[in-house]
């Protein structure tokens, strides 16, 4: 009877093996992943972060590559060799569509050859859109890549992943998938980081070689290890890795690619798709690079020659247009100090250089205040606030009053000492606010040097913010600290006299000249009717300061009353400016329309590919030294008659008004305030710059080397 039963057993048994065999491969089938297809050196698999299909409508997947050390696969653009991973899902069913995403990548040489991919395996997460969902899904996948080490070895791989209707519960290679889908590039925002240019300029240094700059600013985070991979291919070698400068608190970053064998104009006209890694993260983004110089980033500059160029420019700064309504508080101040004592004279001149210094101290801690919170900066820029206009020009107004003894306070320091220099409290407290007066017009006008020592200042920590600030401020406080040196410089002066009563009224009237042009302007940054109401109220306060005035010696009450009304003017032109509606476009600057048109930076590029010279102005209401360029050279012959030539086109850029773009613009340039004018032609695609102060001869030697070409030469003349 034991002899019967050990077929009996042994078929039992056979059973049982024969079921589990079948079992498995049924598990096996409904498996969360594909067996290995490869070798050693590379292999293959695909991967559900799933065990059944459920109900959503994307499937998470992913394409496993395994790798030996040493070996490599590659990016979307694998640079000079390599095929980059590719799916064909014929044969899938249940399948609506299917998206590859791709996590940041590295940089290799190969053969002195750029190559970018991945090293020590990586997954490639898919996005699988399900025709139905909640039914049976088959993915049937061709699989085309390659690996390399010394020698790349191509690879294909067929694979066959089932996945059965039913609850979506998470598979054994679901945290692998979301590891991979953490380090998919997000967008700039999502990465703490914002993209403030993209230039694209020709090397200076080699032949036939572009030069891309991406200028990053980051929000919140610093930036670490900051790296930048194109997605584009170009007609050349694989771009290497950029040059990067990073200001010293890790807030900007300037990276510049050397795109060998490019031209910088046919790259200008591209989209280009880039992925920036920033450490542990990375943003992939689209932008068009725009044609101009390489961002300053400080590069070889050392921090004392900017100190030295700063320096320069402020003292510059007491010459230009915008510092020319103060020159009635200097010329009072030295007229009654002519015949003063050397002590009370020091002590005015003194003040009104600290005045100086301590104002370019607080626009300094503003401007690091507004670069801590990422807001737009720029040289000049309080002119497009309305409120700042209304108090500039109540303030003028004040000082007119108070050079015509309408107004006995010692604001400017005159009404009470023109004759001799009075007390000492009253000379360094007029000296002090004649100072502050000077910076806050100065700061409407950019002068030569000053936006090199802006640029540097603001890529800087608040430390460089403040020494370079302080070094403009210096120079501009040079002359009087020349003369606190050297009183006797003033003798040269007439002694004081009748003279000066007629001149204190002259000056009276350059200072309400300026508040004239103040309201002026206020026209252009909100709206005429706006300037009309400032206007209004500051010719009222103007009545009541001289009828005041006239009260002088008896009727208190009513000159208590006219001076709670002139308070009450002062905050109201103040006020007017920032209540009032703007109008919809600012007010022209010029009405001769037949010469510039508006400026449009798109379509620079595009004129210049047509051998169109093109002539950018930069300019703004409130900008004097604009305003003298206009009148000295470009509404003057040869200028003019250049500009109204055939093959020249004139644009002009109004920054009256808060403009993004336009900020953007000058920043291409380094610039942070206007003027800025640009000579584009087929002989300069980059741009020719111009100084802040321009000249016919310069202006007329721009377009010479614009044009480029002998014809061109001929039309610039």
């Amino acid at each position: 009877m034991s002899v019967r039963s050990k077929p009996h057993i042994t078929t039992l048994w056979t059973l049982i093996c024969a079921f589990a065999l079948a079992l498995a491969s049924v598990v096996s089938a409904f498996a969360a992943s594909t067996p290995w297809v490869g070798n050693k050196h590379a292999a293959a698999r695909l991967i559900t972060a799933t065990e059944a299909t459920g109900n959503a409508s994307q499937v998470d997947a992913g394409l496993q590559i395994r790798l030996e050390r040493g070996w490599h696969a590659y990016w979307r653009n694998p640079g000079a060799a390599g095929i980059p991973p590719s799916i064909d899902w014929t044969g899938s069913t249940n399948v609506k569509s299917a998206h590859m995403y791709w996590p940041a990548p590295h940089r290799y040489m190969l053969y002195g050859l750029v190559t970018q991919g991945y090293e020590h395996g990586v997954v490639l997460p898919l996005s699988i859109v399900p025709k139905h969902p909640g039914t049976p899904m088959v993915l049937r996948a061709l699989v085309h890549y390659s690996a390399c080490k010394t020698i790349c070895i191509p690879y294909t791989a067929k694979l066959v992943l089932t996945l059965p209707a039913g609850l979506a519960s998470p598979g054994p290679q679901a945290p692998l998938i979301a590891r991979a889908w953490a380090h998919v590039p997000s967008t700039l925002a999502q990465a703490g980081l914002i993209l403030s240019q993209v230039v694209i300029s020709k090397s200076s240094e080699q032949k036939n070689t572009a030069i891309l700059s991406l200028v990053v600013d980051a929000r919140g985070a610093r930036l670490s290890r900051p790296d930048l991979f194109i997605q584009n291919h170009f007609s050349t070698a694989t771009p290497g890795a950029p040059k990067v400068w990073l200001d010293t608190g890790h807030r900007r970053g300037v990276l510049s690619v050397t795109l060998k064998g490019e031209r910088a104009a046919a790259i200008a006209e591209r989209k280009l798709r880039f992925t920036l890694e920033n450490g542990s993260t990375a943003a992939v983004f689209s932008a068009t690079p725009i044609v101009g110089p390489i961002p300053p980033h400080g590069a070889g500059a050392s921090l004392a020659l900017i100190l030295a160029i700063a320096l320069l420019g402020g003292l510059i700064l007491n010459v230009m247009p915008c510092t020319l309504p103060v020159l009635s508080l200097k010329l009072m101040s030295f007229a009654g100090a002519s015949g003063g004592e050397k002590r009370g004279l020091r002590i005015t001149l003194l003040a009104t250089a600290l005045g100086i210094v301590v104002s370019y101290l607080v626009l300094a801690g503003v401007v690091i205040a507004l670069k801590a919170i990422g807001a737009t900066f720029g040289w000049g820029i309080q002119f497009q606030q309305p409120w700042f206009l209304g108090a500039m020009a109540a303030i003028t107004t004040l000082f007119a009053a108070s050079l015509w003894e309408w107004l006995p306070i010692p604001l400017p320091g005159l009404a009470s000492s023109t004759a001799t220099l009075g007390n000492e409290g009253n000379a360094g407290t007029a000296g002090f606010l004649t100072g502050v007066f000077a910076t806050l017009l100065a700061t409407s006008c950019s002068a030569p040097f000053i936006g090199v020592a802006v640029g540097f200042a603001l890529a800087g920590d608040p430390l460089v913010i403040l020494g370079i600030f302080a070094a403009l401020g210096i120079g501009m406080a040079l002359p009087y600290l020349l003369v606190a040196a050297f009183p006797g410089l003033v003798r040269w002066m007439p002694k004081p006299g009748r003279w000066m009563i007629a001149l204190r009224v002259i000056l009276g009237f350059a200072m309400l000249g300026t508040a004239i042009w103040l309201v002026w302007i206020i026209a252009f940054v909100v709206s005429p009717i706006a300037s009309l109401f400032a206007g209004a109220t500051l010719a009222t306060m103007l009545a009541l300061l001289f009828w005041r005035h006239r009260l002088r010696d008896h009727h208190d009450n009513w000159r208590h009353i006219g001076a709670i009304a002139v308070i009450a003017a002062v905050v109201g032109t103040v006020i007017e400016p920032s209540v009032i509606p703007a109008s919809q476009a600012p007010a022209r600057q010029r009405a001769d329309n037949a010469v510039w048109q508006p400026f449009d930076q798109a379509r620079i590029v595009k004129l210049v590919a047509g051998n169109t010279i093109v002539f950018v102005d930069v300019t703004a209401a409130w900008c004097l030294i604009c305003k003298v360029n206009a009148l000295t050279v470009l509404d003057r012959n040869p200028v003019a008659r250049q500009l109204r030539s055939p093959g020249v086109v004139a644009l002009r850029a109004d920054w009256t008004r808060p403009s993004p773009p336009i900020t953007a613009y000058l920043r291409s340039f380094g610039r942070y305030g206007v003027p800025l004018d640009v000579v584009y032609g087929p002989g300069a695609r980059s741009g020719v710059l111009l100084p802040s102060l321009l000249t016919s001869g310069a202006v007329m030697q721009a377009f010479r080397r614009a044009a480029g070409s002998p014809r061109g030469m001929e039309a610039a003349r």
